[in-house]
């Protein structure tokens, strides 16, 4: 508690980024796209018209973040809790954790879901870590990646000592199925327009093959916005951003033309990378590569630092010493391991190894590991920047699958309690 009052204090109403700033205004409005996942939107803004800030979820994410972490370190052995209290301190001190834990990100509304399910595995209540799994793929587009394997315990919970593995892997089945139709499912109730997001994949792709092989460029349905050369100068490994935005001397791809360029583009991605698959490995490399901090040079936005500049006046408390303190205390590391997502990825790669090992004692570490390696590894294909924050769920997967191996867990296969 004490904890979520000091980051409370220091940066209320949240950090905003522009994307923020869009979700508070649709879920205002109460008109939705799903560029941004609509149920974020809707939250941010009920928020805003009940407060008349976001600073609900400010709360309600840094309330859910600490409250799981602290129910992961629980045990009855009272040196294993000890162990526990300790991962629990490293945890809330670590600015990698409270950094983005103060944004209004989706990324975060996202981890603190999912670090909720997997506290209520750890409970067993397995219908529960079922709607925050459901939650968890609803706020965040490719989230369904990190709830697919945290499915597995939900149905050992679920399933009775008595049922066979045929009826098993039906109940399994089931639960991806409703884990893969939530996301829909929410857009069709909120009436959420479609906008495409993913259309920045399929440009950022292209780009990054035609910036070695111009040859292929001629015919593109890119032709329309820009030439070869231009999108060689606007490209960049980084983000897709720099093409949206174009450089000084170079005409940007317009982002609010993708939707009816859907199957084109489609096509033509499949035709391109068909004829130079090795230059679409490199290009994902290449990403991926900027986006776990494998490389020389500052960690590319380790993190929100302010509140963009929006029309409702939201301000950071900035000239408190309190926020100076903690805000100094995140620069100062924000190059370091601590903001490298190479040092997570390593360390979760070991703990599902160190819990695979011993499975049976400890199920759900092995399955929180795999939930936050997943993740993050499927960024190699779906990258679109390299913002730290992708990698926010590896980050807390790595604690939470720590503190399960530290504090135990009853077996997967034990009756769920009433």
């Amino acid at each position: 508690m004490l904890w979520v009052v000091v980051l409370y204090a220091a940066f209320q109403p949240g950090l905003m980024s522009v994307d923020t700033i869009d979700q508070y205004a649709q879920g205002l409005r109460g008109v939705f796209d799903d560029v941004h996942p609509p149920l974020g939107s809707l939250l941010l803004g009920l928020s805003g018209r009940l407060v008349g800030s976001p600073w609900l979820i400010l709360v309600g994410q840094l309330l859910l973040l600490a409250g799981s972490m602290a129910l992961l370190v629980r045990s009855p052995d009272g040196r294993l809790q000890r162990r526990g209290l300790f991962i629990l301190g490293v945890f809330l001190v670590v600015p990698t954790v409270w950094a983005l834990a103060v944004t209004l990100w989706k990324d975060v509304m996202a981890a603190a879901v999912l670090l909720g399910a997997v506290a209520a595995l750890k409970c067993r209540r397995p219908l529960l870590a079922l709607v925050l799994l459901m939650a968890g793929t609803a706020f965040r587009h490719n989230a369904l990646v990190a709830a697919l394997p945290l499915a597995i315990p939900v149905m050992f919970q679920l399933s009775r000592p008595r049922w066979r593995w045929p009826l098993r892997a039906l109940v399994l089945a089931g639960l991806v199925a409703g884990l893969v139709l939530t996301p829909s499912l929410i857009n069709r109730a909120l009436g959420a327009s479609k906008a495409w997001a993913a259309g920045q994949l399929f440009v950022f792709d292209l780009a990054g093959i035609y910036v070695t092989h111009p040859e292929l460029f001629p015919g593109s349905t890119l032709e329309q916005d820009t030439s070869a050369p231009e999108l060689a100068r606007s490209y960049s490994p980084f983000h897709v951003g720099f093409l949206l935005a174009g450089a000084p001397d170079a005409r940007p791809v317009r982002l609010e033309s993708l939707p009816g360029r859907r199957d084109v583009l489609v096509r033509e991605w499949t035709r391109v990378v068909r004829a130079q698959p090795v230059a679409y490995a490199h290009h994902r490399w290449e990403t991926f590569r900027r986006l776990i901090g494998a490389f020389e040079g500052p960690v590319f936005f380790p993190f929100q630092a302010r509140i963009d500049p929006n029309p409702w006046g939201f301000q950071l408390p900035d000239q408190g010493l309190l926020h100076r303190w903690l805000r100094r205390g995140a620069d100062l590391v924000s190059n370091s391991p601590l903001f490298r997502g190479w040092a997570w990825l390593g360390a979760l790669t070991a703990l599902a190894l160190l819990s695979l090992f011993d499975v049976r004692r400890r199920p759900l570490a092995f399955f929180t590991a795999l939930s936050g390696l997943g993740y993050g590894l499927s960024y190699l294909v779906i990258s679109i920047g390299c913002d730290f924050r992708f990698l926010y769920w590896p980050v807390i997967a790595t604690f939470a699958a720590l503190a399960l191996r530290v504090t135990g867990e009853a077996p997967a296969t034990q009756t769920p309690s009433k």
